[in-house]
Order: C-alpha cells, then sequence, then structure tokens
C-alpha cells in the first residue's frame, strides 16, 4: 500500500483514554472541526466501553475515527475522510504499546493524576508532528510583543525532559542554523527535532524563513521605513534599490561596492520588515 506523503496533514485530534473509568489521559487537538471532537470521543466511548462492543471505525460528518484497544487505554485518532485507514491504525497501535510500555506502573497502580503523561506528547508528535518543515529552512526566534499576544503561547507539552529538550533546541535558534544543522548539534533524532520545532512553529515561537546566501535574489515589497533609513543612512536605499529580483547579493555588492557579510546583516533586518523578500530560484 502506498502511504501518503504527509498523513498529519489529514490528523484533527489524537486522544488515549482510560479504558477502566473513561478518564482521558491525553488528547492532542491538530486542526478544527466542525464538531467537537470531545463529545465524538465520549460517544464512541460509550459504546466501546459501557456497552461492551467491538469498534473499529467510525464516520462522523466527514470524519473517521480510527480506533484501537490496549491493555489500559483506547486510542482514538480523528482523520480527514480517507480511502484507507491502515497507515494509521499502524500508527495509532504503534503509539499505544509505547505509551503503555513506558508508564506500565502508573497505568497499574492508577492514582488519577494525568499530569505525568503530558510529557509522552513529544512522543505522538514524532509520529504525527503539527506541520512537517522543510530541513533546509532556517527557524527564527519571534521576539514577545504587547501588539502580537498570540506569541509565544503556553506550550501545554513543555514539562519534564521534554521542557529540557525544547530549552536545548532554543539554544541553537540564531537565525542562521537551518533545521537540519540544528539537528545535526542537538543529538536528538530526526523525529524528535521535527516534533520539538513544530511545537514552536504551533504555539508562535518562531517563524521559518529561508537561508540567506550569496546568491539569493532578492526583491522590493515596499519602501523602507524611515526608522531605518535612519539608522542606516543613504546606503540602506541604494541596497534596496538594487534588489530588482535578479541580481543576487554578490552581484549587488560588487556594484555598489559593499562588503557581503555587512549586507546579509542588513538584509536580514529589511526581510524582516518585509521591506525585501526571497525570489524563487528557478
Amino acid at each position: 500500500m502506498k502511504l501518503e506523503s504527509k498523513p498529519e496533514e489529514k490528523v484533527r485530534y489524537l486522544s488515549l483514554v482510560r479504558r477502566e473509568g473513561g478518564e482521558p489521559v491525553i488528547g492532542i487537538p491538530y486542526r478544527e472541526m466542525s464538531v467537537d471532537p470531545d463529545l465524538v470521543a465520549s460517544f464512541v466511548l460509550a459504546i466501546i466501553i459501557f456497552e461492551n462492543r467491538q469498534l473499529k471505525t467510525f464516520t462522523k460528518e466527514g470524519y473517521v475515527v480510527v480506533i484501537e484497544e490496549g491493555n489500559h487505554v483506547v486510542g482514538l485518532l480523528i482523520v480527514d475522510k480517507v480511502d484507507e485507514d491502515d497507515s494509521y491504525r499502524s500508527a495509532l497501535r504503534g503509539i499505544i504499546e509505547r505509551f503503555e510500555a513506558e508508564f506500565d506502573a502508573q497505568l497499574n497502580n492508577w492514582k488519577g493524576d494525568i499530569r505525568p503523561f503530558r510529557e509522552f506528547a513529544l512522543r505522538i508528535l514524532e509520529v504525527y508532528p503539527y506541520n512537517r518543515l522543510d530541513w533546509e529552512l532556517v527557524p527564527k526566534l519571534l521576539p514577545e510583543s504587547n501588539s502580537h499576544p498570540e506569541r509565544r503561547e503556553n506550550i501545554p507539552w513543555s514539562v519534564g525532559q521534554t521542557d529540557v529538550m525544547l530549552s536545548t533546541i532554543l539554544g541553537f535558534i540564531n537565525g542562521k542554523r537551518t533545521l537540519n544543522e540544528i539537528a545535526e548539534q542537538s543529538g536528538f533524532t530526526d523525529s524528535e527535532v521535527m516534533a520539538l520545532v513544530s511545537m514552536l512553529s504551533r504555539y508562535n515561537w518562531i517563524q521559518m524563513t529561508q537561508r540567506l546566501e550569496d546568491t539569493s535574489v532578492l526583491e522590493k515589497k515596499m519602501e523602507p521605513p524611515k526608522v531605518m533609513v535612519g539608522a542606516y543612512g543613504e546606503q540602506l536605499t541604494k541596497l534596496v534599490e538594487q534588489c530588482d529580483g535578479k541580481r543576487t547579493l554578490q552581484e549587488i555588492c560588487e556594484l555598489l561596492p559593499f562588503n557581503i557579510e555587512a549586507v546579509k546583516t542588513v538584509a536580514r533586518n529589511l526581510i524582516d520588515a518585509g521591506v525585501l523578500g526571497f525570489v524563487e530560484s528557478t
């Protein structure tokens, strides 16, 4: 069977629920739904747990609920309508097996505290990250701002070892390293890095940009703000006007002439301000 290239794009909600009692252990919303996923999950669980009926798939308003049962938990994976759910079912089964193996003691001696299970979100996001980012892109940390209150939202999964790993990844983000370079230097697996970075992207801690190279081609998008012109002087205006969507940065530096590293520094600020933008290479 041919698997979809980005199966997580169809994932809406993933939940693990305790078989005995029906308590939600962990639930990760991925994308908005036209129905309340918790109500759908409650209905399915009532059939499985309280009516003791076998149910592997349930369809509701265009969504498919893939259901797998473990020894201690029931897994529910809500996805957009698909022709085959084998790959999703296999992934969900693997998530349940790993969860029950990792938390065997807590599940056998249930005390009602679900907080320790939040750390397992990282392992779920290794399988289905919020989004799968390009390894050659460069993450840049977004500054906190009163005008953008949605930035740097609280990451609910930033607990325990996951919090330590997120801090490590943040330490490598400098606006210059690609995701691939961060993965190599962090020592984490590719799936862990993708899961962690997808958290940072989902909760608006970072934005992804192309790497600025000598061969990068930029074009003018708008006039530079007066404050930037005042800070950099007339040379900034000259640089902006030379970014015509055809010349590389190296060619512009030879023409003006400017120092290439200084131009890159200024160009990054101009890109962030929306003055310049990349031209896709052909």
